[in-house]
């Protein structure tokens, strides 16, 4: 049996701790303490340092240079590999709207490193099918030409495209005639869906069809405030029903850019941090450092933006040229069409552990920010007995960080990430 020891870190399971030592054996954590013990087999000297589980992404399209609709397992695993790094353990991949054959591809390949955990990468808890059956009004950077009204045809088709590994359906509920799509779902989400998670998102519903919608078995909701109705002094929407219903689950898009820190802070006061995801929804820039895209990016001054070189994002990104847009980072994060009547935000460039230190200058304690990034997402995604917390029994999915939340050491499946 391998053991590995953790001694003389400050934990946070996540809740605090306190000083002490984790023993690993195999993958899994089987126990924790804050007396000496005698450290057996290989052993991490964390003095100094704060021990966190690994955080949980509940939404991202790319990482590492790479986008998630490739539809190549390759792909797949950059992606893992460059959220590791930075202390991401567990991912949900983003699917875009687009055909159905580039769809069905995307999904196959995260299927693939759903069955078969990528070496040194973060784990893949499956696929959200973010934007197929959203709302053309509110549509975002999903490309309008593929989204249609939720249908069963269309949805088996990718169900069975994941092997049964799509994790997060997103919906616009106007558009689900009597709600039949979700209540189908929610009814046989246990016996014949793997426990489907079925959110709300890309929507202009009514603050009743929200509420409705919930009430019928939608628990999540995508990328709370963006693509999404209300806000408004006289007319409420879908984000007032997530704001204001105890039984949805809310993402929110943490760079800065997306949500402003009122916002984003009204949303965790009003909810709860039981009740809040953090999320990046980012792009294939996250965890590439600024210097490496920028060589092969146009700054346009004009535009005070980079235009992304076109040539490479069509070899890994082949969402470009289904949308026939152009990419632009600006200000941190990506854009589409910058400086055109079409212009709007498209996704974020950070990783997870640079949103949770904005949420802590937002004023949160490491603590809540930590539970809104692991055990939060973990419980609504239903692997909350496996990942999301540090207790004995569960999987090693473990980081070590310093106090500015640097990553010193990844810990996946019980075993050291390198590099």
């Amino acid at each position: 049996m391998e053991t590995l020891t953790i001694v003389n870190g400050d934990i946070y399971t996540p809740t605090h701790y306190g000083q002490g030592s984790i023993v690993i054996q195999n993958d899994k954590i089987s126990t924790i303490t804050s007396e000496a013990l005698k450290p057996s087999g290989e052993v991490i000297d964390a003095s100094g340092c704060l021990i966190i589980p690994g955080l949980i992404d509940g939404l991202v399209h790319g990482g590492g240079g790479y986008d998630s609709m490739t539809g190549e397992v390759e792909d797949i695993a950059t992606i893992a590999r460059a959220h590791a790094r930075s202390g991401v353990t567990a991912l949900v991949l983003g699917i875009s709207s687009g055909s159905m054959e580039q769809i069905n591809n995307a999904l196959t390949a995260i299927a693939h490193a759903v069955d078969e955990p990528i070496s040194d990468g973060s784990r893949i808890l499956g696929s959200y099918v973010e934007g197929k059956f959203g709302s053309l009004a509110k549509n975002g950077a999903q490309n309008a030409k593929y989204i249609t009204p939720p249908n069963f045809e269309e949805f088996h088709a990718m169900w069975a495209a994941s092997d049964g590994t799509l994790k997060v359906i997103s919906v616009a509920p106007e558009n689900d005639e009597n709600l039949q799509f979700i209540k189908h779902l929610s009814t046989f989400s246990t016996d014949a869906y793997n426990n489907i998670v079925i959110a709300m998102g890309h929507t202009n519903a009514t603050y009743q069809q929200a509420i409705d919608a919930i009430d019928a078995g939608v628990t999540r909701a995508t990328h709370t405030y963006n693509g999404m109705s209300g806000m408004h002094h006289r007319t409420l929407g879908a984000v007032e029903a997530v704001l204001s219903h105890p039984d949805i689950h809310a993402e929110l898009i943490v760079d800065e850019h997306h949500v402003h820190p009122f916002w984003g802070n009204n949303l965790i006061q009003q909810k709860g941090i039981h009740a809040v995801g953090l999320i990046t929804d980012c792009t294939e820039l996250a965890g590439v450092p600024e210097e490496d895209w920028q060589t092969s990016a146009t700054y346009i001054p004009a535009l005070d933006a980079y235009r992304l070189n076109e040539d490479a994002i069509a070899e890994h990104d082949t969402a470009f040229e289904t949308n026939s847009t152009e990419k632009y980072v600006r200000n941190g994060a990506m854009w589409l069409d910058v400086g055109k009547p079409t212009e709007r935000l498209a996704g974020a460039t950070i990783t997870l552990m640079d949103g949770i230190r904005n949420v802590i200058n937002w004023g949160h304690s490491l603590e809540d920010a930590l539970t809104m990034a692991t055990l939060t997402p973990a419980q609504n995604l239903g692997v909350a007995d496996s990942v999301g917390s540090i207790a004995t029994g569960k999987t090693a999915d473990l980081v070590i960080v310093d106090d500015n939340l640097s990553v010193h050491t990844v810990i996946l499946r019980g075993k050291l990430v390198k590099n």
